[in-house]
């Protein structure tokens, strides 16, 4: 299928996207899920017949990731995939941690009963989703989808669009650090179900104190386990483990 095919296709089920937008999306995806791992020099021509959009498209959709921060742009040499590190990994945990704790505070404040009911009925889904057996198939990224809605909803009732554009960067960062870590053993799978039933009863419950201690608990526990792993290096062929479904 050709990028004119594409386009059309999305016109016809009324929901147009611009080849940017659809180039975007792709190779952002490809990117959260390391198919395009940490360093990789990103080629306008290659990337245009991968996704089969032109080079046009392809050149302001890594300008967009480039804002993002997900691709590095290099004078003289274009663009690459953004680098990771310890240090960045633990910076970025730090920060999503701030801003989540902000937000959560105003939602926790502001949000209505629709933004409740949106975050038990995200977590239903959520606790009723299979989680993935092998990381970077079809079922990781179902669960992952899930699994972002969830967490967004937590901080939907801030109301504030910028806040919660900031939470949804650092979201991204880190779901890539996650994809790049070796997973664990399974004997020494954590229950996150159970921590997102309990951050999730906290947040309903207007409980700001316990939300911010067990948001924080939450992230530092995933952070941690990346930790213990060689995630500068994929493994996407390698057996998923509920332990780092957080």
């Amino acid at each position: 299928m050709n990028a004119i095919t594409k386009l059309n296709d999305t016109i016809a089920n009324g929901s147009a996207k611009s080849l940017t937008t659809i180039a975007f999306d792709q190779i952002r995806n490809d990117i959260l899920l390391c198919r395009l791992p940490p360093d990789k020099r990103l080629r306008i021509t290659g990337l245009a017949e991968r996704y089969e959009v032109g080079a046009t498209a392809i050149r302001e959709a890594l300008s967009r990731l480039v804002t993002d921060g997900l691709v590095v742009s290099e004078d003289q040499r274009g663009f690459c995939v953004a680098p990771v590190s310890r240090a960045e990994l633990l910076d970025l945990t730090q920060t999503r941690i701030d801003i989540e704790t902000l937000a959560l505070g105003k939602a926790i404040a502001q949000g209505d009963i629709d933004w409740e009911s949106h975050v038990i009925s995200n977590f239903h889904r959520l606790s009723k989703s299979p989680p993935p057996t092998d990381q970077g198939g079809e079922l990781h990224e179902r669960w992952g989808t899930v699994h972002r809605q969830f967490h967004e909803s937590l901080v939907a009732g801030c109301k504030s669009p910028w806040l919660i554009r900031l939470t949804q960067l650092l979201y991204d960062k880190s779901e890539r650090y996650r994809n790049l870590a070796e997973f664990k053993p399974a004997s020494n799978m954590r229950d996150t179900v159970k921590e997102h039933m309990e951050l999730m009863n906290a947040i309903v419950g207007r409980d700001f104190e316990l939300s911010k201690k067990l948001i924080s608990q939450h992230f530092w526990e995933t952070t941690n386990i990346i930790l213990e792993t060689d995630f500068a290096t994929p493994r996407l062929s390698k057996a998923a483990n509920k332990k780092l479904l957080a």
